[in-house]
C-alpha cells in the first residue's frame, strides 16, 4: 500500500502508485526527516492524537519524524514530538499490540512522466555530412573537469 498526501491535506493509502504517493524524504538532522508530497507540496504532519495530515508550512514539532531502519529492509517513521508511528490504519487493531500498516518500503517512482513536462525532441532538418559531428550531438556535451585544469 502506498501512502499519499492529497492536495486537500488528507493522508490515505492507495493500492497503486499515484502522483500523490510520490514522496520526498528531506533530512532535518541526523536520523530525523521531513516527508513531503512531491505533487501536493505538502509536508506530512501528525497531531497530538496521532492523526496524519498534510500542511503547507513545516512545523518542527508536528512534521519531524525519526527514521528507523528495520532488519527486514522496511522503514518505520515515528513522530519525534508526539511519539506516534506513521500509520495508514485509523486505529489499533484489537488483536494486535502495535498499530498496523506502520512499515514502509522505499520504492523508486515508477510513474510515467507527463509529455508536457518533457522537452520536445530536437528535429534535424538537414545533416552536415562534411562535419565531424553530422548529427550535432556534441553541442550539449560537457567537458571533463580533468581537461579544464589549468597547468
Amino acid at each position: 500500500m502506498y501512502l499519499q498526501i492529497s492536495q486537500d491535506g488528507s493522508v490515505s493509502g492507495s493500492d497503486v502508485q499515484t502522483p500523490f504517493s510520490v514522496l520526498q524524504l528531506q533530512s532535518v538532522q541526523a536520523g530525523h526527516i521531513a516527508i513531503k508530497g512531491q505533487r501536493s507540496s505538502l509536508f506530512l504532519c501528525t497531531d497530538s492524537g496521532g492523526s496524519l495530515r498534510g500542511q503547507t508550512r513545516f512545523s518542527g514539532d508536528d512534521c519531524t519524524f525519526r527514521e528507523l531502519l528495520l532488519a527486514d529492509g522496511y522503514t518505520r517513521f515515528l513522530s519525534v514530538f508526539h511519539g506516534f508511528p506513521v500509520s495508514l490504519a485509523s486505529r489499533r487493531s484489537p488483536d494486535q499490540r502495535a498499530v498496523p500498516f506502520t512499515r514502509f518500503l522505499p520504492l523508486k517512482d515508477s510513474l510515467p512522466r507527463m509529455a508536457a513536462s518533457q522537452p520536445a525532441p530536437l528535429r534535424l532538418t538537414s545533416f552536415n555530412l562534411d562535419s565531424d559531428d553530422p548529427l550535432r550531438m556534441s553541442q550539449d556535451s560537457v567537458l571533463s573537469p580533468q581537461f579544464a585544469v589549468e597547468k
